[in-house]
């Protein structure tokens, strides 16, 4: 069983801030698989064009383009489109798993959408984030406005729930929680308490 702390779940459920956290807590790297995929779509470029990039490409977008550039409402759309691609999709699970390897044996935290039923099946410890449609569509508005987007609620909700259709949808590495997953409902809960349930869950399977 590999030191991996597998996150999944739909968007605006607050696992990328919970993955963040985690791993800084533990002492793990951390990779945030949906910006690959943001970062494809940010270079908007063909199919056979995107099976040719480097690794260290996609990288360097992340790396080099603001963060409030990959995250357009525009760019998360687009993104969704391109995950369904088996090729794409493969390249990817590549790249983490390659990602995984070059940590010389230390932990690390991942999180997206198949990271426990495909890039890392066999993780140490699989936690699914989730929330209420209607909040995680509060709190993606904000953090839109906060980016300076000019968008409306009801578009942020309509926009969420086709993204959730998207995802467990798809026919390649749909998202889905299974028996293997601790489930983390974060509807009602702070930031803080989410966190420290996030903890007691890993610290349970590092024992």
């Amino acid at each position: 069983m590999k030191r991996v702390i597998a996150i999944d779940g739909p968007a605006g459920s607050g696992k990328g801030t919970l993955a963040r956290k985690l791993a800084s807590h533990f002492g793990f790297m951390y990779l945030d698989t949906g910006k690959l995929y943001r970062a494809v779509a940010y270079l908007n470029k063909s199919i056979n064009e995107t099976l040719n990039l480097a690794a260290r490409e996609i990288f360097d977008v992340i790396t080099n383009i603001p963060d409030s550039d990959l995250r357009t409402a525009e760019i998360g759309q687009r993104a969704s489109e391109i995950a369904k691609n088996t090729e794409i999709r493969s390249k990817m699970t590549k790249i983490q798993r390659d990602f995984a390897e070059l940590q010389n044996g230390h932990g690390f935290v991942l999180d997206g959408r198949d990271i426990g039923t495909v890039v890392f099946p066999d993780a140490m410890c699989k936690l699914f984030i989730t929330a209420d449609l209607k909040i995680r569509a509060e709190r993606r508005l904000q953090d839109l406005r906060k980016n300076g987007e000019k968008i409306t609620y009801d578009e942020v909700l309509n926009q969420l729930a086709n993204r959730d259709y998207q995802d467990t949808h798809r026919e390649i590495a749909p998202l889905r929680c299974d028996e293997t997953y601790t489930l983390i409902d974060t509807t009602s809960k702070t930031e803080e308490e989410s966190f420290q349930e996030c903890v007691t869950e890993i610290s349970k399977k590092m024992l």
